[in-house]
């Protein structure tokens, strides 16, 4: 199973979606920021990101997407977004592997990381 680092600024919905994937058998390490995701993505070497746009701003996701792609071009992320305008006609748009609207579905979470 993958190694999954997720990121969200909303610890309700983070819990959630780790005990989703941890009973899926994945390894879950989880982030409320960028920074925070930054270091635990360096000490974890999570294959998978999966990571909500804004932390707060869709700026902070953003600048998130290249900074791992810069890192690791190999890497897989799936976006979580309550407006996926903030992702459309965005240069980063074409460095992630999905993108999910929140609140996203059980099923189409489990796919999305399957699929990467």
């Amino acid at each position: 199973m993958a190694r999954v680092l997720l990121v969200d600024d909303d610890p309700t919905g983070l819990e959630l979606r780790q005990l989703i994937l941890e009973r899926h058998q994945h390894t879950v390490h989880t982030a409320t920021s960028a920074e925070a995701a930054r270091e635990i993505r360096a000490e974890t070497n999570a294959d998978i990101i999966v990571l909500d746009l804004r932390l707060p701003d869709a700026a902070d996701g953003l600048a998130l997407i290249r900074h791992f792609k810069t890192q690791s071009p190999d890497i897989r992320i799936v976006v979580l977004c309550g407006w996926p305008q903030d992702l459309e006609n965005q240069p980063e748009a074409a460095l992630v592997d999905a993108v999910l609207s929140k609140p996203a579905h059980t099923a189409k979470l489990l796919q999305a990381i399957a699929g990467c």
